[in-house]
């Protein structure tokens, strides 16, 4: 087992528009823009939050994007029926909360169709 790498540090995300992508995120999620590639290609956010370094996400931009029939990964919240009802309000398209083995959880999709969980579970 290798005991020096730490956390996962960038998920990336492929978008056809990446202006309208980078609009999307940062009105949804309390981010910070933390890189933008010089050619406009690629973008990456982190929470804008102090504390320890949290996982990143990139968003870069693609003609096509790849087929996906699951979601790429989680966010968590601390409250998914808040959660959940932000979402809406914003007319983001989303799915039923569900629950399953101690979790509530539901789907949202960005402009692209890249599907997002939403998820809380006792810490």
């Amino acid at each position: 087992m290798i005991k020096h790498i730490k956390r996962i540090d960038t998920v990336f995300v492929p978008v056809t528009d990446i202006s309208r992508s980078k609009e999307w995120y940062m009105n949804l999620f309390n981010f910070r823009v933390v890189y933008e590639s010089p050619d406009g290609s690629y973008v990456g956010f982190r929470f804008n939050e102090s504390g320890p370094l949290q996982t990143g996400l990139t968003l870069y931009q693609t003609d096509q994007l790849p087929e996906s029939r699951h979601m790429a990964f989680n966010f968590y919240t601390t409250d998914v029926d808040a959660s959940y009802a932000y979402f809406t309000e914003r007319q983001v398209r989303t799915s039923e909360i569900h629950g399953a083995g101690g979790m509530r959880f539901f789907d949202a999709w960005d402009p692209d169709g890249n599907g997002i969980g939403v998820v809380t579970f006792p810490e």
